[in-house]
């Protein structure tokens, strides 16, 4: 008979080759953003990426009586998160807009700095002198990034860049709370319609006109690159420990890199490769602390 404290190990190469799928999945996503704000708005595109997720969940609900998944004990909750959510999705989609990709992509990853930063104001976790210096040096790296030369990737940019990982963050936190008590569906349902509001509200402000026939494939592989990101991310991150998973995340940089080369033409200079460099290993070093620290039962 197997004992009941039987430990069922996490299928880990399951949960890699699917994150692996989903780091692809951001990086073609942020692609197609960049492809299509050169005649959008960024919060146009994402109000369109929303609207066709939107339109699709429903009729997923709708066909599979699914109905009860919209209903939810923490609306406010779900709100707050949705609203941050967007924030980065919009602000994300604007970096990429104006910066080359791999550039965006390596300062987009200062989220796990921000929320290392964050950690004990919101969540009342200890954060200590390693950690804080492990997220000093982690921005070091975007200032290396930012500003190489004396001349330095666009301010614009840049700026857009660090408040979409803030927002990313934020949103990371949120979810870590919501993952207690809600169904990841209910979240998504939440997400889609209320960043379809937000973004719909703001439409007037930015509009450039409707889209084009030839714009509506990459609206639509925006939009099944954005919910199958989530979709394999998510089931990922059930099978598998987060130690295990998240250097995959650094995967998404190559793809940045060959997208950018084979659409844009884009060469990351030298910068490029250290600031990413000091970042992610600033990123793997709070990790690694975070793990350290819990099997010795301290938290610093």
């Amino acid at each position: 008979m197997t004992p009941l404290n039987h430990h069922i190990p996490d299928n880990v190469l399951k949960g890699a080759a699917l994150l692996s799928v989903s780091v692809f999945m951001i990086a073609s996503m942020n692609a197609l953003a960049k492809y299509l704000g050169d005649t959008h708005h960024p919060i146009e595109i994402t109000f369109y990426r929303n609207i066709v997720i939107l339109a699709g969940y429903a009729l997923w609900l709708h066909s599979s009586g699914q109905w009860h998944l919209t209903r939810t004990d923490n609306l406010g909750a779900q709100i707050y998160r949705s609203i941050v959510g967007t924030c980065g999705v919009v602000f994300g989609f604007w970096a990429v807009s104006l910066l080359p990709l791999a550039e965006a992509t390596t300062i987009l990853y200062a989220a796990p700095l921000f929320v290392t930063l964050m950690s004990y104001p919101l969540l009342g976790e200890k954060v200590g002198f390693y950690r804080l210096s492990a997220v000093a040096t982690g921005f070091l790296g975007i200032t290396l990034l930012a500003s190489p030369t004396g001349e330095g990737l666009a301010a614009a940019g840049v700026a857009m860049a660090l408040a979409a990982a803030f927002f990313h963050a934020l949103t990371q936190i949120q979810l870590r709370r919501l993952g207690k008590t809600s169904n990841p569906l209910t979240t998504v349902f939440y997400f889609m319609l209320i960043g379809t509001i937000i973004t719909g509200a703001l439409l007037p402000f930015v509009y450039t006109g409707p889209p084009t026939m030839n714009d509506f494939p990459f609206l639509l592989l925006l939009a099944g690159t954005g919910i199958m990101q989530q979709l394999f991310k998510t089931i990922a991150y059930g099978l598998s420990p987060v130690a295990v998973l998240t250097p995959i995340n650094y995967i998404g940089l190559i793809w940045a890199i060959i997208f950018g080369l084979v659409f844009w033409n884009e060469i990351p200079g030298p910068a490029v490769y250290a600031g990413a460099g000091i970042i992610i290993a600033s990123n793997l070093f709070i990790l690694w602390r975070e793990q350290h620290l819990k099997k010795t039962d301290k938290y610093e």
